[in-house]
């Protein structure tokens, strides 16, 4: 998860309070936060390798901090934070998310540094002017979390964040022409066995359906946890229209095959007639059209009567 975010740390350093009456009644200066403590307010969850050779990466840190005659410290810093969140793409395009991100001091338990919440503040879910195109904010809860290692107790800040897909992108450029490509695939059969566009038209639809597939590949991240639901129908209707290609090609086959059939030698054999007629028309149902073969069979043994 990337986010770009506001963050105000604010604390009381003792050694850093002066009387405004002896400087010309000045309120308060900025300096360089480099010339001061700072607390090692680190991003725990941050996605970056802790391993690497800058372990400053997760630390929040920023160029200025504004100190006032009370002693008081305060510390913006404006960051664009990288970091982990276990999502769940079953419902994807329309899914949601709850990512979090956790701020704790890297040494310090609650002895040396205590994180408390500001009371009566709202978290601004989105800057002025600025939206993003493909999540929506729902909300976001705060809290504070402590835990305990080494007989020390150290306090976290836990932020959720409850975001929402915008799925108009996806409606428009994969879902909707998925489903016509499923209403022409349902057309192929309408097409007469003489037609060798049959299997163009399958071949066709099964190619477009590979690159929907994988597009939506591309778009969701790659994880075994759960497979999205239109990946899961992409697959039963890319399989169906393999199905379909072979069988237009067995029945185009067989087509051909009997148009050059002109003797009683190379006609189908006795017992595929019967298991076809008998058997296989009652499965399909297919009464009317045994019923016309059968008379058009008596028609042709009454002529050479």
């Amino acid at each position: 998860l990337t986010t770009n975010v506001r963050i105000e740390q604010k604390w009381k350093d003792e050694n850093l309070g002066w009387n405004q009456s002896e400087y010309d009644g000045i309120r308060g200066i900025r300096l360089p936060s480099h010339h001061i403590w700072l607390p090692d307010s680190y991003i725990y969850n941050a996605a970056f390798d802790l391993s690497s050779d800058t372990p400053t990466q997760g630390v929040i840190n920023g160029p200025y901090v504004m100190v006032y005659h009370t002693g008081e410290v305060v510390f913006p810093v404006l960051m664009k934070l990288r970091t982990s969140c276990k999502v769940n793409i079953q419902y994807f395009p329309f899914d949601r998310q709850i990512c979090g991100l956790k701020f704790a001091s890297w040494i310090y338990d609650i002895s040396s540094i205590n994180y408390v919440l500001v009371p009566n503040v709202n978290v601004q879910q989105e800057s002025d002017g600025i939206r993003n195109s493909g999540w929506t904010i729902l909300a976001i809860k705060e809290g504070l979390v402590w835990r305990t290692k080494n007989n020390k107790t150290y306090g976290e800040l836990v932020y959720g964040v409850h975001i929402r897909r915008r799925p108009l992108y996806y409606i428009f450029n994969v879902i909707i022409p998925c489903a016509m490509l499923s209403c022409l695939t349902c057309m192929s059969f309408w097409l007469p066995t003489s037609s060798g566009e049959k299997v163009t038209l399958g071949l066709t639809c099964f190619v477009a359906f590979s690159v929907f597939m994988l597009m939506v590949a591309e778009k969701v991240p790659a994880t075994s946890d759960t497979v999205p639901i239109i990946g899961i129908y992409l697959t039963i209707v890319m399989s169906l229209t393999s199905i379909s290609v072979i069988m237009a090609v067995i029945v185009a086959n067989v087509y051909q095959h009997a148009a050059m059939c002109t003797n009683q030698k190379h006609r189908a054999p006795q017992w595929l007639i019967k298991f076809a007629l008998t058997y296989l028309s009652s499965i399909l149902r297919m009464y009317d059209t045994v019923k016309t073969v059968l008379e058009q069979k008596v028609r042709e043994y009454s002529l050479f009567a």
